[in-house]
């Protein structure tokens, strides 16, 4: 596996000639853009217009002979010296420059790189008259299958996708997009990972807090020896399945837009290939438990963002 992760990193460092993107919308004339991405299920390409395909995206070229398919890929995982490596428009350098400059001034907002998908739609809500997204939510699991190996992290683990539905959260009124929806925690679907006794679980939190105890899981976690020690590690788990467990109304209760923010930092590791991720990422169990956080975490944001839109 190439480190993509590292790779895009790089780019932060070189200086890049800053592009007026006002003044691209003529020069690329995106009328219409259909973006594709990498979540399961049947696609096709749009019947009109431009349609965005990522990292290889398998498709039939003679299912679309009418219409433009570009298939962007992240620069590491194409093995190319440049941030990301555009394929199918005759543009494709001055496009590549773009989504290069519109991942660097994401990255301070994140703290870490964007993925390709929120790059390349942030970009094209500037550049296109009409947007379309399929297959995406920008809402990668983080649960862990039981087959990966212990040492090997998810690559979704790498992006901030919290931070990008926040970002995302604000094109959505501009943009054709119905997969961005999230629906509220099902908790009963936790059941079948709650692998200790009922007496065994912390319980659940009714009334307090639940951001205290996940500003308590977050400080605990930078210690790092702390979390090497066993004792530390079944704390922490029994944390992670209190607030797994814990009602969407009570997170509703007390979230507010800078804790969502600042919590942000537990659900990702940038450069896991020279920086430790904390242990719950990598561990199966503990993983379902964070999914489940991060999942109502991802659906207050929403929430208070569309209540926010309707005043």
């Amino acid at each position: 596996m190439p480190k993509s992760h590292t790779h895009m990193h790089q780019h932060l460092q070189m200086p890049h000639a800053k592009l007026d993107l006002q003044a691209l919308v003529g020069t690329l004339a995106f009328e219409q853009v259909t973006i594709i991405g990498n979540a399961s299920g049947d696609w096709q390409p749009a019947t009109t217009g431009t349609t965005f395909i990522f990292n290889g995206t398998q498709w039939a070229e003679n299912s679309n002979v009418n219409n433009q398919i570009v298939n962007i890929a992240n620069g590491g995982f194409a093995e190319s010296k440049y941030a990301f490596v555009v394929q199918g428009h005759p543009q494709s350098g001055l496009l590549t420059q773009a989504l290069t400059q519109v991942a660097i001034e994401l990255t301070p907002q994140l703290g870490c790189w964007p993925s390709s998908g929120l790059t390349t739609i942030v970009l094209m809500q500037q550049l296109s008259q009409h947007v379309q997204v399929q297959r995406m939510s920008l809402f990668p699991s983080l649960s862990r299958p039981n087959d990966l190996p212990p040492d090997d992290h998810l690559p979704c683990m790498v992006h901030n996708w919290l931070g990008e539905r926040r970002i995302a959260q604000a094109l959505v009124p501009s943009l054709d997009w119905p997969e961005f929806s999230l629906a509220s925690v099902f908790l009963p679907r936790l059941s079948a990972i709650n692998q200790m006794q009922p007496c065994q679980v912390a319980p659940r939190i009714n009334a307090g807090n639940p951001f205290d105890l996940l500003e308590r899981l977050q400080e605990s976690s930078l210690l790092i020896a702390d979390a090497l020690n066993p004792a530390t590690r079944q704390m922490q788990l029994e944390w992670l399945i209190t607030l797994a467990h814990t009602p969407i109304n009570i997170w509703q209760q007390f979230a507010h837009p800078s804790q969502l923010i600042n919590t942000e930092a537990l659900f990702f590791n940038h450069m896991p290939e020279s920086k430790s991720s904390n242990w719950y990422l990598m561990d199966t169990q503990a993983s379902q438990y964070l999914d489940a956080i991060r999942h109502s975490l991802a659906y207050c944001w929403q929430t208070l963002s569309t209540k926010h839109a309707s005043l």
